[in-house]
């Protein structure tokens, strides 16, 4: 006879993942299952299953094979701000970012970075170095901007969560009319 019993959150793990296969599991999959566990001696199976399960799917806090990207995005006026954000559950590691003007600038534009989150932004549709980390700011008549140019030599690749994002704009002060910045962001997941 086994004194075996079976680890009721444990086992809603598995039913919960069971028509999934591990490359379909979300981060945000697992956040549902982990939140609301709490961390006592009768949860221990459920606290190595989802460990298990996160190290499978390369979610161990190393970059994920296969997971980076290049997010684009196109600002046409001054009043549209940029906004990167990883996906609920997913952690983002920010390698680069660039921007390049369709047309050639009459003359300087400037260009801002500023990191924010939800409450930085609920003050603020257009982020400010009042409230959000301003990242930098570089005043530029090229047409094209390459990490170094946009941060002159301060950026260091640096991660982000669902909480917290990337809001990019540009002055559009001397670019044409009809012509439009296309930022460029390349990330690497790591959860």
């Amino acid at each position: 006879m086994s004194n075996y019993a079976p680890d009721p959150l444990k086992e809603q793990v598995y039913t919960n993942l069971q028509n999934k296969t591990l490359s379909a599991v979300t981060a945000d999959d697992i956040q549902k299952l982990t939140d609301p566990t709490f961390l006592q001696a009768t949860n221990q199976d459920a606290l190595i299953t989802y460990n298990t399960i996160n190290q499978a799917a390369m979610r161990d806090g190393n970059i994920m094979p296969d997971k980076g990207g290049i997010q684009t995005q196109t600002q046409t006026d001054n009043t549209l701000y940029i906004t990167f954000r990883p996906s609920k559950g997913e952690v983002w590691k920010v390698m680069g970012i660039s921007a390049i003007n369709t047309a050639t600038p009459s003359g300087t534009n400037v260009y801002n970075t500023f990191l924010s989150d939800e409450t930085t932004a609920a003050i603020s549709d257009v982020p400010t170095a009042e409230y959000d980390v301003w990242y930098s700011s570089v005043s530029s008549s090229s047409t094209n901007l390459l990490t170094e140019s946009l941060f002159e030599e301060v950026f260091q690749p640096f991660f982000i969560t669902n909480s917290m994002f990337i809001r990019i704009g540009s002055t559009m002060a001397n670019v044409g009319a009809g012509g439009t910045v296309k930022f460029h962001l390349a990330y690497m997941r790591i959860r």
